[in-house]
């Protein structure tokens, strides 16, 4: 006679540990791509605080954009003419032209693949000078890894953005369920018992801000992991109509590569077509230019351009080596499942209505960032009042509610001297709040300390930019982020004041 499987209550504990772990780990990853979010509004803004010095440029004629292809380009051809046959050809120059978002002027260059097409290249890029010639090297190193880190998680390849993909399904699933879950949500949608205790408090907090965050939290997911999910859903449309043939598709939602070329021709002169781009397409804002294969047979001009005032935005227009248009990409014009896809960038990181909106977008994402955090401590005082606390998960929480951005901030600060440490120092910092979190056992300290760390490192990133730019920290988008980060800084003190004074 067989007797029936049964775990010892040891067991039992310990998979509901493993359960707990494994719900907070996920919840955890969660929060961090929210709190990235938040930063990730205003990446142009924040590319611009990272060389405050530059100054910005308004407006570009078609020969300062030809002359800077040319500077380019020498500047290439003088770097390699001492390796003889082992000479780099070049895949691309481009240049990326001012906007009301960014308004720079800058001018590119990048080396084609080798015979590992998945190799990837070191290009450079360079502001240019009033004068035309090539200026400071960009660098927008912090500014990068926090997008990154929002979209990949730091993670290579297609598995990081996979994930961050799957985290945009959970989150849309934790949305729906906890609508259905609380049937009287939106009839207590102005109900808030401040009076009940603090877990009372928390739950009121936490529905109240879910029930009028909910298109936004919906449609941030649902375009996050439309973004995220993108490839995988590639990778199964070529598999299922095109026998896997990737390119087929690509092709359809992006400007295609011409088929390189070795012969050798003179680099084009790109001056008349945007002179013709400019007549034909009054309504389209050109903010970046290349030449694919340059000084080849088989070089071809791309303008990537954007549509004012549609969430569409994106469109490209190809002209071959004798000026003529040869392709339009028609992103604005395209099938209503080209359009969902076009309008999802700008939609997910609030890059449409200016100032204000990317301030509703902050709002809203710091709401969404606080509903993950008192979702978990509802969840921990139900615990305790059932009887079974679970401390050590809950201090661990703490580590990633407040670690996360100490670790983010301490980031922003040693990227002045260390620019491309970035994600060694953010994990290994947030692996080493956690350990210390861990090890202690008061919570309410670890709380307040987290707390006071991160108001430490705002105000010493606020003085490092400062120091680095001087008056340059406090005019245009210099001023717009650390505006943003003093009034973090006082809502942190502001809130550690109440704590104590409580």
């Amino acid at each position: 006679m067989t007797k029936s499987f049964k775990l010892s209550s040891s067991s039992v504990r310990a998979n509901l540990k493993a359960h707990s772990g494994l719900g907070l780990f996920i919840v955890a990853l969660l929060y961090l791509v929210c709190v990235t979010g938040v930063v990730s509004v205003y990446y142009p803004d924040i590319e611009q605080w990272e060389q405050a010095h530059i100054a910005n440029t308004e407006n570009v004629t078609a020969e300062q954009v030809q002359a800077a292809l040319v500077n380019v380009y020498q500047h290439h051809q003088q770097q390699e003419a001492h390796k003889g046959d082992a000479a780099e050809s070049l895949e691309d120059i481009w240049v990326s032209l001012p906007t009301a978002d960014m308004p720079r002027f800058t001018v590119g260059a990048a080396p084609a693949h080798g015979e590992n097409e998945a190799e990837e290249h070191e290009h450079m890029e360079f502001h240019l000078n009033a004068d035309g010639s090539l200026g400071e090297t960009v660098s927008h190193e912090w500014t990068h890894f926090v997008v990154k880190l929002h979209y990949a998680l730091t993670i290579p390849g297609i598995w990081g953005i996979t994930l961050v993909g799957m985290i945009g399904m959970v989150l849309v699933a934790m949305t729906i369920s906890g609508i259905l879950a609380h049937p009287n949500l939106f009839k207590n949608a102005f109900s808030l018992r401040i009076n009940r205790g603090e877990r009372q408090q928390q739950v009121d907090l936490h529905n109240r801000i879910g029930v009028w965050a909910t298109p936004f939290i919906l449609a941030i997911a649902l375009t996050g992991a439309l973004i995220g999910l993108g490839q995988v859903l590639l990778f199964t449309f070529a598999t299922g109509f095109h026998k896997g043939d990737t390119t087929a598709i690509t092709n359809q939602l992006y400007m295609p590569h011409p088929e390189p070329s070795k012969e050798a021709a003179p680099l084009m002169d790109v001056t008349p077509i945007v002179e013709k781009f400019q007549r034909d397409y009054p309504d389209l804002k050109a903010y970046f230019l290349a030449i694919h294969y340059p000084a080849t047979t088989a070089q071809t001009v791309e303008i990537g351009a954007y549509v004012p005032d549609r969430l569409a935005w994106y469109d490209a227009i190809q002209y071959n080596a004798a000026g003529e248009e040869t392709k339009r990409l028609g992103w604005p014009d395209g099938d209503v499942g080209m359009q969902i896809y076009a309008s999802s960038y700008r939609l997910h990181f609030g890059h449409f209505g200016g100032l204000p909106v990317k301030l509703v977008y902050t709002l809203l994402g710091l709401g969404l960032c606080f509903i993950c955090a008192t979702g978990m401590n509802i969840w921990f005082r139900r615990q305790l009042q059932a009887g079974t606390p679970r401390p050590t998960i809950e201090r661990l929480w703490l580590a990633a509610v407040w670690g996360f951005p100490c670790a983010l901030v301490l980031t922003g600060i040693t990227n002045f001297w260390w620019p491309m440490a970035s994600v060694g120092i953010f994990w290994i910092t947030s692996l080493l709040l956690a350990v210390i979190t861990f090890t202690s056992t008061q919570r309410r300290q670890i709380s307040q300390g987290l707390r006071l760390l991160l108001a430490v490192l705002l105000g010493l990133l606020l003085a490092t930019h400062i120091s680095h730019f001087g008056s340059n920290s406090l005019i245009g988008a210099s001023l717009l982020v650390n505006g943003l980060i003093f009034f973090a800084l006082l809502a942190l003190v502001f809130g550690l004041n109440t704590t104590r004074s409580r």
